[in-house]
């Protein structure tokens, strides 16, 4: 998974499915994080749940995560403050890891 510098923020592709039936990592997709949230998309109402789910699972303040590109797609970036590249990519491994364990998926 890329982790990368923005704008002064650390950054990282998430791919989204709204409207799903439950709130879940599903993995890794192709270099970004694949996310299931149960809001729909209008009215921000996804976005707005991918960012209180990421700062909720990566243990990072609501107000560090934030939608920066991809509103309206499924395909986001979302810039974080207040942490850096190695810590970011190491508690997205670690949530992935948990992920693998509590489901036996690979």
């Amino acid at each position: 998974m890329r982790v990368f510098p923005g704008g002064g923020k650390v950054c990282v592709g998430v791919r989204v499915s709204p409207s799903s039936s439950r709130v879940e990592v599903r993995g890794p997709y192709g270099e970004r994080l694949k996310v299931a949230l149960s809001a729909p998309p209008e009215d921000n109402r996804a976005n707005h749940q991918l960012e209180e789910v990421l700062a909720e699972w990566l243990d990072v303040g609501r107000e560090q995560v934030g939608v920066q590109a991809g509103h309206a797609s499924r395909d986001k970036v979302v810039a974080f403050t207040g942490i850096d590249q190695a810590e970011l990519r190491t508690r997205l491994e670690r949530l992935l890891r948990e992920r693998q364990e509590r489901t036996g998926a690979r």
